[in-house]
């Protein structure tokens, strides 16, 4: 997947600083409806439509993704292992995807736009409209990973500071590892039930660190990526009007009145004591 270079990927993540009423909606409905678009020219209203879409999505992945990993914490008993490792994992794809997105890469089920031309000013975006694996591999988030593993070889790797190279690195040299794991305690009952074993017999909670196994493997890329794609959103200087309806001001304050908040108590309204007298 071609991408934009450092300087690039700046200009192209320049803050928005005036409200565009109609340019930040959904990528997939607007590259699904007509006319069909294959090549974004910069200055053209597709290109700012995309381009503040997919802004705005960056911010919402790294707020879903820290989101995500925060609610791990919750889980971090045998029973709710597997889910606990599910988690991390769609923490660790929200912020693959804000990274991608930022240096102008977006992939959904059907399609992908990867960089024709990165001169800031008349930049390019092609649009393709099946997916393609490098590698050769099937499945949209073995694809997925394909593309961005490959991505970051290529232009984003130099870039990374080196206490967050497991963000951009295949764990233990396997692009589709974190899907493949994810799938063994998702989609296997088998395999969920020997990841409860092994979180009961190996994690002391008062030693997060000390994690082993595929859930620590996970834990550990999943950080890496979440502090990655903070690092560059940062140092792009991202700013966009992504968490209109949900919290207002700086990123960092967002986050604390979102990703902080306490869950309400609401086991006495459930149907848990119930569930659990059966």
């Amino acid at each position: 997947m071609k991408l934009f270079e450092i300087p690039e990927a700046q200009h192209f993540c320049a803050p928005l600083t005036v409200h565009q009423p109609g340019t930040g909606q959904s990528l997939s409905d607007f590259h699904k409806g007509p006319p069909r678009r294959q090549v974004l020219h910069e200055g053209s209203t597709e290109f700012d439509i995309h381009r503040v879409s997919l802004l705005n999505a960056v911010e919402r992945w790294i707020l879903f993704g820290v989101a995500d990993y925060r609610r791990v914490m919750d889980m971090c008993i045998p029973s709710n292992a597997p889910w606990a490792h599910v988690t991390l994992y769609y923490a660790s794809f929200f912020g693959a995807n804000a990274i991608l997105g930022m240096f102008g890469g977006w992939l959904d089920h059907e399609r992908m736009v990867e960089v024709e031309d990165g001169t800031p000013g008349s930049q390019t975006l092609r649009v393709l409209r099946r997916l393609h694996s490098p590698s050769g591999y099937r499945g949209s988030h073995k694809i997925f990973w394909d593309n961005f593993y490959d991505g970051c070889n290529a232009t984003i790797s130099a870039w990374v500071p080196t206490n967050l190279t497991p963000a951009v690195t295949a764990v233990n040299g396997d692009r589709t590892w974190q899907t493949t794991t994810r799938n063994g305690v998702n989609y296997d009952m088998h395999g969920a039930y020997g990841g409860a074993k092994f979180f009961a017999n190996n994690f002391n909670p008062k030693k997060l660190r000390l994690l082993s196994g595929d859930i620590g493997q996970q834990l550990e890329v999943t950080e890496c990526m979440l502090k990655l794609a903070i690092y560059f959103a940062a140092y792009f200087g991202v700013q966009s009007f992504a968490f209109e309806g949900l919290g207002t001001g700086a990123r960092a304050k967002v986050f604390r009145e979102l990703v902080t908040k306490s869950t309400p108590g609401m086991v006495h309204q459930s149907a848990l004591q119930e569930l659990l007298l059966r």
